[in-house]
């Protein structure tokens, strides 16, 4: 006769993680892993709330009312992402003599309509400076630049032009005895715009993780009773 009785299932291997584990070396996995969470979730959102305009039961005003947190949200994630792709040297820069000053033209002229929607007042006095620099680089951080004036004020004063390293305390080593220099002074009538929450956010980091992989770039920022003033030095700059 048969037996009916099962036998005792086998134990589930249970998986031993070493007794010296920790959190450390497995952070940018779990940043990277967040944030792409993060992204694919607004993009479901912004599709869902794209759809309801379509079929009318949302505005293009309430649209726009909504969808800008999600976007500041999904912003913040890919400049987080950014800086872990940057700390972990997954970055091969090309050195390629170029203008700043066009750099920052060129960034203010993309952003021109968003900027004029949001009644940010700029003003330029932008001098040539050549600077060797990988191009993806120099453009990323004056983006990121915007970004963070953007979370302090409504008035961006740029200003780009050379130094001679003699006029400069601390200039350290530069090419052809010049230093090229932005400055970026944030002004706002809002007292609470200048957050102290948000000056070491997301967007400030990034900035530093730019300079610190270029390796010549220096950025300092004080704080001003109307805003802020921050200053990047460009140590290889080259002499025309």
């Amino acid at each position: 006769m048969l037996s009916t009785t099962l036998p005792p299932p086998s134990p589930t291997p249970s998986r031993v993680e070493p007794a010296d584990w920790r959190l450390a070396p497995h952070w940018p996995d779990l940043a990277v892993a967040v944030t792409t969470q993060a992204v694919d979730s607004v993009d479901h959102l912004l599709r869902g709330l794209a759809l309801l305009v379509q079929r009318g039961r949302l505005s293009e005003a309430e649209y726009h009312i909504l969808a800008q947190p999600a976007l500041r949200l999904k912003r913040c994630s890919i400049q987080a992402q950014q800086i872990v792709r940057l700390h972990s040297g997954q970055v091969r820069q090309t050195h390629e003599k170029i203008d700043l000053a066009q750099i920052v033209e060129s960034v203010l002229h993309e952003r021109r309509d968003e900027l004029a929607l949001a009644g940010v007042t700029v003003v330029r006095q932008l001098h040539p400076v050549e600077l060797l620099i990988d191009p993806t680089l120099a453009y990323s951080l004056v983006q990121t630049l915007l970004e963070w004036g953007l979370q302090h004020g409504n008035r961006l004063d740029w200003r780009v032009e050379p130094r001679a390293v003699d006029s400069v305390v601390g200039a350290g080593a530069a090419l052809g005895g010049l230093s090229g220099w932005l400055e970026l002074s944030v002004a706002s009538s809002d007292a609470d715009t200048a957050d102290a929450a948000r000056e070491d956010g997301v967007v400030w980091l990034l900035a530093q993780q730019l300079a610190h992989t270029d390796g010549g770039i220096v950025l300092q920022r004080d704080r001003q009773p109307d805003g802020w003033h921050l200053r990047a030095q460009f140590r290889r700059a080259v002499g025309r």
